[in-house]
Protein backbone atom coordinates (compact mmCIF):
# COMPACT_ATOMS: atom_id res chain seq x y z
CA UNK A 1 0.00 0.00 0.00
CA UNK A 2 2.79 2.78 0.86
CA UNK A 3 4.32 1.48 -2.60
CA UNK A 4 1.16 2.79 -3.87
CA UNK A 5 1.24 5.82 -2.29
CA UNK A 6 5.06 6.21 -3.62
CA UNK A 7 3.78 6.06 -7.35
CA UNK A 8 0.31 8.51 -6.72
CA UNK A 9 2.84 11.38 -5.13
CA UNK A 10 5.15 11.06 -8.42
CA UNK A 11 7.96 10.83 -6.52
CA UNK A 12 10.85 8.29 -7.39
CA UNK A 13 11.95 5.09 -4.78
CA UNK A 14 15.48 6.64 -4.50
CA UNK A 15 14.43 9.86 -3.68
CA UNK A 16 14.22 11.50 0.18
CA UNK A 17 12.40 14.88 -1.13
CA UNK A 18 9.31 13.45 -1.57
CA UNK A 19 8.74 10.87 1.61
CA UNK A 20 7.16 13.60 3.39
CA UNK A 21 4.59 14.08 0.36
CA UNK A 22 4.34 10.01 0.90
CA UNK A 23 3.76 10.09 4.04
CA UNK A 24 0.82 12.53 3.99
CA UNK A 25 -0.39 10.51 0.68
CA UNK A 26 -0.47 7.29 2.86
CA UNK A 27 -2.11 8.63 5.73
CA UNK A 28 -4.64 10.14 2.84
CA UNK A 29 -5.54 6.97 1.63
CA UNK A 30 -5.41 5.47 5.20
CA UNK A 31 -8.01 8.15 6.08
CA UNK A 32 -10.62 7.25 3.11
CA UNK A 33 -10.05 3.42 3.84
CA UNK A 34 -10.96 4.30 7.20
CA UNK A 35 -14.01 6.60 6.30
CA UNK A 36 -15.07 3.92 4.00
CA UNK A 37 -14.99 0.98 6.67
CA UNK A 38 -16.95 3.56 9.05
CA UNK A 39 -19.28 4.59 6.65
CA UNK A 40 -20.10 0.50 5.52
CA UNK A 41 -19.99 -0.27 9.14
CA UNK A 42 -22.62 2.04 9.37
CA UNK A 43 -24.52 1.32 7.02
CA UNK A 44 -24.27 -2.16 8.12
CA UNK A 45 -25.61 -1.26 11.29
CA UNK A 46 -28.56 0.92 10.19
CA UNK A 47 -29.77 -2.14 7.53
CA UNK A 48 -29.38 -4.32 10.17
CA UNK A 49 -31.66 -1.87 12.51
CA UNK A 50 -33.69 -1.54 9.75
CA UNK A 51 -34.48 -5.45 9.22
CA UNK A 52 -35.11 -5.86 13.20
CA UNK A 53 -37.34 -3.22 13.36
CA UNK A 54 -39.24 -4.88 9.88
CA UNK A 55 -39.22 -8.81 11.11
CA UNK A 56 -40.39 -7.18 14.72
CA UNK A 57 -43.43 -5.66 12.92
CA UNK A 58 -43.88 -8.11 10.49
CA UNK A 59 -44.08 -10.64 14.27
CA UNK A 60 -46.56 -8.13 15.44
CA UNK A 61 -48.47 -8.65 12.66
CA UNK A 62 -48.32 -12.14 12.61
CA UNK A 63 -49.30 -12.46 16.00
CA UNK A 64 -52.27 -9.95 15.92
CA UNK A 65 -53.73 -12.39 13.00
CA UNK A 66 -53.37 -15.24 15.33
CA UNK A 67 -55.10 -13.82 17.85
CA UNK A 68 -57.54 -12.63 15.54
CA UNK A 69 -57.94 -16.31 14.38
CA UNK A 70 -58.12 -17.54 17.67
CA UNK A 71 -60.57 -15.19 18.79
CA UNK A 72 -62.75 -16.14 15.32
CA UNK A 73 -62.72 -19.83 15.97
CA UNK A 74 -63.62 -19.47 19.51
CA UNK A 75 -66.44 -17.11 18.44
CA UNK A 76 -67.68 -19.91 16.16
CA UNK A 77 -67.04 -22.74 18.80
CA UNK A 78 -69.37 -20.59 21.34
CA UNK A 79 -72.20 -20.22 18.72
CA UNK A 80 -72.10 -24.00 17.62
CA UNK A 81 -72.24 -25.11 21.69
CA UNK A 82 -75.13 -22.51 21.96
CA UNK A 83 -76.91 -23.99 18.81
CA UNK A 84 -76.21 -27.58 19.63
CA UNK A 85 -77.73 -26.74 23.35
CA UNK A 86 -80.69 -25.01 21.68
CA UNK A 87 -80.91 -27.98 19.28
CA UNK A 88 -80.79 -30.39 22.70
CA UNK A 89 -83.32 -28.58 24.40
CA UNK A 90 -85.97 -28.63 21.46
CA UNK A 91 -85.38 -32.24 21.26
CA UNK A 92 -85.90 -32.71 25.29
CA UNK A 93 -89.27 -30.83 24.77
CA UNK A 94 -90.03 -33.08 21.75
CA UNK A 95 -89.30 -35.86 23.93
CA UNK A 96 -91.34 -34.59 26.73
CA UNK A 97 -94.50 -33.91 24.75
CA UNK A 98 -93.89 -37.16 23.38
CA UNK A 99 -93.83 -38.75 26.82
CA UNK A 100 -96.65 -36.86 27.79
CA UNK A 101 -98.88 -37.64 25.31
CA UNK A 102 -98.00 -41.04 25.95
CA UNK A 103 -98.83 -41.46 29.37
CA UNK A 104 -102.15 -39.84 28.65
CA UNK A 105 -102.83 -42.10 25.71
CA UNK A 106 -102.25 -45.33 28.22
CA UNK A 107 -104.17 -43.59 30.69
CA UNK A 108 -107.22 -42.95 28.49
CA UNK A 109 -106.81 -46.85 27.53
CA UNK A 110 -106.79 -47.61 31.01
CA UNK A 111 -109.87 -46.12 31.45
CA UNK A 112 -111.42 -47.40 28.72
CA UNK A 113 -110.29 -51.21 29.68
CA UNK A 114 -111.84 -50.39 33.24
CA UNK A 115 -114.70 -49.04 31.59
CA UNK A 116 -114.98 -51.73 29.18
CA UNK A 117 -115.42 -54.40 31.95
CA UNK A 118 -117.69 -52.40 34.64
CA UNK A 119 -121.52 -53.08 33.99
CA UNK A 120 -122.12 -49.35 35.37
CA UNK A 121 -120.95 -47.95 32.16
CA UNK A 122 -122.95 -50.15 29.13
CA UNK A 123 -123.47 -45.91 28.13
CA UNK A 124 -120.11 -45.86 27.98
CA UNK A 125 -119.42 -48.73 25.79
CA UNK A 126 -122.30 -48.06 23.42
CA UNK A 127 -120.48 -44.75 22.52
CA UNK A 128 -117.59 -46.02 21.77
CA UNK A 129 -119.26 -48.21 19.40
CA UNK A 130 -120.83 -45.44 17.93
CA UNK A 131 -117.57 -43.71 17.36
CA UNK A 132 -116.19 -46.35 16.07
CA UNK A 133 -119.08 -47.03 13.58
CA UNK A 134 -119.12 -42.96 12.61
CA UNK A 135 -121.07 -41.52 15.52
CA UNK A 136 -119.43 -38.81 17.52
CA UNK A 137 -118.82 -39.50 21.82
CA UNK A 138 -121.27 -37.65 22.86
CA UNK A 139 -124.61 -38.18 20.01
CA UNK A 140 -125.19 -40.85 23.33
CA UNK A 141 -126.20 -38.55 25.40
CA UNK A 142 -128.25 -36.23 23.33
CA UNK A 143 -129.70 -38.95 20.95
Amino acid sequence: MLRQARLLSGTGMGSGEGSGKQLTVASQVVGAVVAVVGMTAYAVHHYDQDEIKRLEDKAATEIKAAAMEIKRVEDKAATEIKLAAMEIARVEGDRKLAEDNLKAEVARYKQDVVLAYSEDYKPYREAIRKKKSGGTWWSWLFG
